[in-house]
């Protein structure tokens, strides 16, 4: 069974500070020298980036454990997939 969320959406507060880089979102971490050759990769539900909820989850596990963390885009910019 499935929440209300799970077809309507719940979205976190804030707002992404990362950037759109070749189909995918990044989250830039601290780059230091024991983070700076590993990554992250967060793949995400149904609503795909279409709207800001993993772009945030992104950027809070980049500012967190200073790894660069990427979110591909699954589904070329639809809500869902086609």
């Amino acid at each position: 069974m499935s929440c209300s969320d799970c077809t309507s959406g719940n979205w976190l507060p804030g707002s992404p500070k990362g950037t759109e880089e070749n189909g995918a979102y990044l989250a830039k971490g601290s780059n230091k020298e024991d983070t700076k050759d590993k990554a992250v990769v967060v793949l995400t539900d149904i609503f795909g980036l279409s709207i800001s909820n993993p772009k945030i989850i992104a950027d809070t596990i980049a500012e967190r454990s200073g790894f660069d963390v990427w979110v591909p885009d699954l589904f070329n910019g639809a809500l869902s997939p086609t």
